[in-house]
């Protein structure tokens, strides 16, 4: 039979475990994993299990020796609530406002490949993208420029006119193909606003009200924000009950 190999790398990795868990076990786990190579057909298969099972044991009893009370704990846990609630919320956020780009975006798609003037603008009601009815729904609009950003048709007004937003996101399209952007022509106006290029050396713009999409946003994140409240008084509340429980020293 051949000798048994050198165990020195597995005994350096059972430092990975608790000190109080090693001094008790290490001898012990060092002569199982030798007992347990000897018996072993398939030597590679046998040093990745071994190095799971180190690394899960270790985890393992990492978290039974852990005081969860400790303020070190308490500490990282509130950090890692912190942060995976901050992670959420951005999600939530960029997840949102992309549904609301959808509609547009689909309008603007069809816009261009349909012709310059789809039968939807020359039928559907021009809606007052000013009026609170409009910004509080989810209803898109559409319109069609010329070449030089001059309106041609469409199915929004802005204060009874044709909506005209600024003509750098026409030079922007001309240069880019598809561009999104966020137009705010006056407060509470917010737009997701879709552009795109007609064959012809034209525009079409599709857009839809974000005041629903951000009003979403506004009611997840109170909720986030309540329960990072709530997690960081129960953190102070396990901190304080912890210490009330610690033994004074006799002076």
């Amino acid at each position: 039979m051949n000798a048994l190999p050198n165990f020195g790398l597995y005994a350096l990795a059972l430092r990975l475990y608790p000190t109080a868990f090693r001094a008790r076990y290490a001898d012990e786990l060092l002569q199982t994993a030798r007992n347990e190579y000897a018996r072993s057909t398939n030597h590679l298969r046998f040093s990745a299990s071994l190095a799971s099972d180190t690394l899960r044991g270790a985890l393992r009893e990492h978290i039974r020796a852990a005081t969860p009370a400790s303020p070190g704990y308490v500490a990282a846990f509130a950090l890692f609530f912190s942060v995976l609630l901050l992670a959420v919320a951005v999600v939530n956020q960029q997840i949102l406002r992309r549904e609301a780009d959808r509609q547009p975006a689909r309008l603007a798609h069809l816009g261009r490949t349909a012709g310059y003037y789809p039968a939807l603008t020359q039928t559907a009601p021009a809606h007052e993208i000013s009026s609170p009815d409009w910004l509080n729904s989810t209803a898109p609009f559409v319109a069609f420029y010329d070449p030089t950003g001059k309106v041609i048709v469409t199915t929004a007004l802005y204060h009874g006119g044709p909506p005209q937003p600024p003509h750098g996101i026409f030079d922007t399209i001309r240069s880019r193909g598809e561009f999104h952007v966020t137009w705010q022509p006056a407060w509470p106006i917010r737009i997701a606003l879709v552009g795109d290029a007609l064959p012809n050396g034209g525009f079409v713009l599709a857009g839809q009200s974000l005041i629903v999409s951000e009003a979403r946003t506004a009611r997840f994140g109170t909720l986030l924000r309540w329960m990072w409240i709530f997690a960081m008084l129960a953190c102070c509340v396990i901190l304080v009950l912890t210490r009330l429980r610690i033994p004074r020293r006799a002076s």
